[in-house]
């Protein structure tokens, strides 16, 4: 069966976790681990730095489903979000953007860094994303909840 997306771009604070903690955010670490199973590559592209990044990866239990994880470097330097995409999809092995790439982000930076690398942008809100201004920034999806980043995949 072939993979419902050629690539998977997720955020870090506000995505993957509870705003403001290390919390798993409901449902995000199942669908982690289902995009996985189906042989999704995933990537994480965070303004975190990357070993606090790699850290809570493991602490969720699913820093073995990320080939790519790109934040803020050793060196303390806060590159903007697009550089930081950029580093996650060369992790991935991807220097032509594929049709059908997805970015998973609660923020407009996040979606702007989407759409600046060709992946198809999707909002979330239980990071406190607000749909309108996602929407604004290019979203072409605005999820409520995990599972239903599945149906972009059908579409």
């Amino acid at each position: 069966m072939e993979p419902p997306f050629p690539a998977v771009v997720f955020d870090l604070d506000g995505t993957l976790t509870s705003p403001g903690t290390t919390r798993p955010a409901p449902g995000v670490v199942a669908l982690v681990e289902a995009l996985h199973a189906r042989g999704v590559p995933l990537a994480l592209a965070t303004s975190a730095g990357t070993a606090t990044a790699r850290r809570v990866l493991g602490d969720l239990g699913v820093l073995g489903c990320f080939t790519s994880v790109a934040g803020r470097g050793a060196d303390g330097l806060h590159r903007g979000k697009d550089a930081v995409v950029g580093e996650a999809l060369l992790g991935l092995g991807i220097t032509d953007t594929p049709a059908g790439a997805v970015l998973v982000g609660d923020s407009p930076a996040d979606l702007e860094a989407a759409l600046a690398h060709g992946l198809v942008p999707v909002g979330v809100t239980w990071g406190g994303g607000r749909p309108d201004a996602l929407r604004d920034a290019g979203a072409h999806l605005v999820l409520e909840h995990p599972d239903e980043l599945w149906s972009l995949g059908a579409s």
